[in-house]
């Protein structure tokens, strides 16, 4: 889990490795294709140069992560007056990615080394 400052809020933000599924279950995307345009929009230097949506819904599914009380993603997002996308976005990115690294290490079958016979 990760706290971080948007606005004058502290929001909480998580990933696990249910994050795939339930991102496509809420936005009808895969999160495996958004993550590579949000790799493509890392040097974005104006909000004409962003998918708007996919970095919005990849920071609410995290938040949803967090507290499952939240509404709906408009709704949610309503409650920030100010929401720097240039500074959030790396941040959950980063969340997300250590997340589903790590959940693809643990899942990873460990490769048997061959025994030396003497």
């Amino acid at each position: 889990m990760k706290k971080i400052q948007i606005g004058k809020e502290s929001v909480r933000f998580e990933a696990n490795a249910l994050f795939p599924i339930k991102y496509k279950q809420l936005t009808g995307r895969d999160i495996f294709k958004d993550l590579k345009v949000v790799e493509n929009m890392q040097h974005a230097k104006s909000f004409d140069d962003l998918n708007i949506d996919i970095l919005y819904d990849i920071v609410y599914v995290l938040a949803w992560f967090a507290d499952r009380a939240i509404p709906d993603r408009d709704e949610w997002l309503l409650q920030f007056d100010e929401f720097d996308v240039f500074n959030v976005i790396p941040q959950v990115v980063d969340l997300l990615v250590d997340s589903l690294s790590a959940t693809t290490k643990k899942n990873k079958p460990v490769k048997q080394g061959k025994k030396n016979k003497q």
